[in-house]
């Protein structure tokens, strides 16, 4: 099998390209272009993302899951974050846009969507959009959505029926020079007022809310910040349900529901998730195994000799267009797994040469 080169215009191979393989954490944005490309566990040691931060268990709270459930039908918005270095998070989000789909949630917004303007003609707009029947996501439909785990969100929610729903602030080239601050306003209100134009123009419709980090939080933070949730139940008058993955992590064995630390404001989240301790199998996350993963060894012929060099499987006969069932960058020496759900499946391997930053 012969590797594939790397386009000149994929700045995200050109992102792994910048990365050193020998030092891999000296890279600017290091953390989340390894995550993107299978490589949790070269960052989880060093990454405040997988850092644990212990928190006070519910006594008595019953499965996540099960209780966003119970809680979302009071409402007809659930926002779920995530960190972008965990695909973790990405497997707890199908797992509730799985349990939400008989409630008559429909419609899955997500902030990794490209989000075109108004008006783009037909031949630029991304994949999702162009051919809306496909099964699965391309590259191409957003940033994070390269990663596999987030692959396999789409897949899911397609398949489910789900809608999808771009509401990432639009870029501008025109955008003033703004604070980091008034970026945050700007963006989170962007992206509110989005949201809140399709609740208004379909005011039966049930949201899934996807998103990183702080913009699931309802309430104004400590320094007077007012991030999308926030905005967003202001400007349509829905109390959302808001699930945090990113607070609490490291707490126990398995998934369970914590209480919100002293340090955040009251009402900063309605649930706050605890995962358990990022653990890893042949360099990958072995969360994926107990979700019904096998393990694959990649053949030694597929190995580099130099370099990183990215492995990726799909279901045979499907285009290779496609984000792929699992990818993963190795390097040389190195042992690392697939894992892959039962199935038959085609590999294509792509070379990664180094290039220094800014080339």
């Amino acid at each position: 099998m012969v590797a594939t080169p790397i386009a000149k215009d994929d700045y995200k191979l050109r992102s792994l390209a910048e990365i050193d393989p020998a030092k891999p954490l000296t890279a600017e944005m290091a953390g989340q272009t390894l995550s993107m490309f299978g490589r949790e566990d070269l960052i989880a040691a060093t990454s405040s993302d997988y850092k644990p931060q212990a928190c006070q268990p519910i006594a008595g709270a019953g499965d996540p899951i099960d209780t966003i459930v119970a809680r979302a039908r009071q409402t007809s918005v659930v926002i779920v974050n995530e960190s972008h270095q965990r695909s973790e998070h990405r497997g707890f989000a199908t797992e509730v846009a799985r349990a939400l789909r008989p409630l008559g949630y429909d419609v899955l917004a997500m902030e990794t969507l490209s989000n075109p303007a108004l008006g783009t003609p037909d031949k630029f707009l991304p994949p999702y959009q162009q051919r809306p029947d496909q099964p699965f996501f391309e590259d191409q439909d957003g940033y994070y959505l390269s990663e596999a785990g987030f692959g396999r969100l789409g897949r899911e929610a397609k398949a489910l029926g789900y809608r999808l729903l771009a509401y990432e602030e639009q870029f501008d080239p025109a955008t003033p020079t703004l604070s980091p601050e008034e970026s945050i306003t700007r963006r989170e209100t962007a992206q509110a007022e989005q949201l809140a134009a399709y609740m208004a123009a379909h005011p039966k419709a049930k949201l899934l809310v996807h998103v990183g980090y702080s913009h699931a939080t309802e309430v104004a933070r400590a320094d007077g910040q007012k991030w999308m949730a926030t905005r967003l139940k202001a400007l349509t008058g829905i109390d959302p349900l808001t699930v945090s993955q990113t607070t609490c992590r490291g707490g126990r064995t398995k998934d369970r529901l914590a209480q919100l630390p002293a340090d955040q404001p009251t009402g900063t989240f309605d649930l706050v998730v605890d995962h358990p301790t990022a653990q890893f199998v042949r360099g990958r996350p072995k969360w994926r195994i107990a979700a019904g993963d096998r393990v694959v060894s990649i053949p030694r012929a597929l190995r580099p000799s130099k370099g990183w060099r990215i492995v990726e499987a799909r279901p045979v006969g499907e285009s290779d267009a496609s984000v792929p069932m699992d990818r993963v960058a190795i390097r040389p020496g190195e042992d690392v797994a697939l894992l892959l759900p039962p199935g038959r499946y085609q590999l294509k391997v792509v070379d990664v040469p180094r290039v220094a930053a800014g080339e």
